[in-house]
């Protein structure tokens, strides 16, 4: 039995369509689908579109020309139902595929509601999309504009800054990454690589991340003298983005710090272990992918012996080669 028409709003006319999108949760998956969110402005180009996010991915989405409003979770849930009732939405694209992203634009009434069926919600999804092969950024285009063939880089406009202590030509570093171990390259060769760069090459080493990253940033940049500093957690996200931009090359794990590298048109080298770059490989024009490893899986556990063996097993010799094929 079909219950969702108890939590709808009545119709009010023709009026410009409301679309709200509830946004991914993670800086690389958000970047990932961006492409879609662009082919949903591009087939609905007067509805007024509003992202629902987590606070932090506010500042990201404030650089991407597409949404018209960014609303936030607040952290009690029936203040975002409130939230979203009050704007009468008309429509709602569900990107994660989780039961809460479901539950919020049900409970607030909108009658549209689209996603990937599972996590026991699919009573409240008025209409379930197919999980499509390929890239991660395929995932969306079903939900957000199943009429668009075409597929595009996400565009982000960065603030023209600088990061006040940051001068000159350098390549930034991204040692982090939110998944944990099975996702970070050695930091002794993070350390050899930089190394490398300083010793062949005219350019400083700047480490960014987030705040998490610095006490490992802070003691590489130790090490390595004058030319390197850790700007880890010491960054606002708009603050990372210009870092990325005005840099020569950035090196990161399979990670966010990746796809935002790609994102703002900065040259980057991404290491992978035994994810697939098939799959979460950075969408960027100019990019070099360095991965061993035969076996790739989407889904890996946080600290897996075998994944850290696999990124161990990439030298910092052939990732000083593929920045060197970068800068030239």
């Amino acid at each position: 039995m079909d219950f969702t028409h108890l939590f709808q709003i009545p119709a009010v006319g023709m009026m410009q369509e409301r679309i709200l999108i509830v946004g991914l949760n993670w800086i690389g998956d958000a970047i990932m689908s961006m492409p879609a969110v662009q082919a949903c402005r591009a087939e609905n180009p007067d509805a007024r579109i509003a992202l629902l996010v987590k606070p932090y991915l506010k500042p990201l989405w404030e650089m991407h020309a597409v949404p018209d409003d960014i609303r936030c979770l607040e952290p009690k849930m029936s203040d975002t139902v409130a939230g979203l009732r009050a704007q009468r939405f008309d429509k709602a694209c569900i990107l994660p595929n989780s039961f809460r992203s479901a539950f919020l634009p049900t409970m607030a009434g909108i009658r549209s509601r689209i996603g990937l069926k599972g996590e026991l919600r699919r009573w409240m999804l008025t209409e379930t999309v197919p999980l499509s092969g390929g890239h991660q950024m395929n995932e969306y285009y079903p939900i957000l504009a199943p009429g668009h063939a075409g597929r595009e880089l996400p565009k982000l406009s960065v603030p023209e800054s600088r990061f006040e202590s940051v001068g000159g030509d350098y390549a930034v570093l991204m040692p982090g990454a939110a998944r944990g171990p099975s996702k970070m390259w050695p930091i002794d060769h993070f350390e050899a690589l930089a190394k490398r760069i300083l010793s062949e090459t005219e350019l400083s080493i700047v480490l960014a991340g987030g705040g998490g990253d610095a006490p490992a940033c802070e003691m590489l940049a130790a090490k390595l003298g004058g030319r390197a500093q850790s700007v880890a957690g010491k960054t606002t996200l708009k603050e990372w983005a210009a870092l990325l931009k005005n840099g020569r090359v950035s090196v990161a794990n399979d990670s966010g710090g990746m796809h935002l590298a790609g994102a703002v048109g900065a040259p980057v080298v991404g290491l992978f272990g035994m994810t697939n770059p098939d799959k979460t490989g950075p969408l960027a024009e100019r990019f070099r992918i360095i991965q061993n490893s035969t076996e790739k899986a989407r889904h890996i556990a946080r600290d897996s012996a075998e994944a850290r063996q696999a990124l161990a097993d990439i030298s910092p010799e052939q990732v000083f080669d593929a920045v060197q094929e970068l800068l030239a």
